[in-house]
């Protein structure tokens, strides 16, 4: 039992996290990498925004955590399984997330197919070369 045990989450760590899936901290544009840079990373989440990792989207009293990556096969980029939360509310997300240029990457939620107000995981996110989460 002990062994079916371990096998099973050895298995969902490996879905948890693609191999492949982008490092570092990414965040809405440039301009807020910059200010990452110059005021450290709280700067980023005091003016509204999230930053986006491996593990998930961060902010302020929202975050969502990446509980499935899967790679895609012949389309360069992931399918992410989220939970996301903010006060008193939690719901799960679905991402699709494809490298677009350098240091780019283009974040979809399927939320958005729902119509209304675009969902806040959707974008464009900057890699920030040289900020990290503390």
């Amino acid at each position: 039992m002990r062994a079916l045990l371990l096998a099973g989450g050895l298995v969902w760590s490996a879905c948890a996290a693609a191999a492949d899936f982008p490092g570092g901290v990414y965040a809405p544009s440039q301009e807020l990498c910059a200010a990452g840079l110059a005021g450290g990373i709280q700067s980023i989440f005091e003016q509204g925004d999230t930053v986006l990792t491996a593990a998930g989207i961060e902010g302020i009293e929202y975050h969502c955590d990446f509980v499935q990556v899967l790679e895609g096969r012949r389309t360069p980029g992931f399918v992410v399984t989220a939970l996301c939360e903010e006060p008193d509310f939690a719901f799960p997300d679905l991402l699709a997330i494809v490298p677009r240029g350098e240091d780019e990457l283009q974040v979809t939620s399927v939320l958005d197919a729902a119509g209304g107000e675009p969902s806040a995981n959707s974008g464009t996110y900057h890699r920030c070369k040289g900020l990290e989460l503390p």
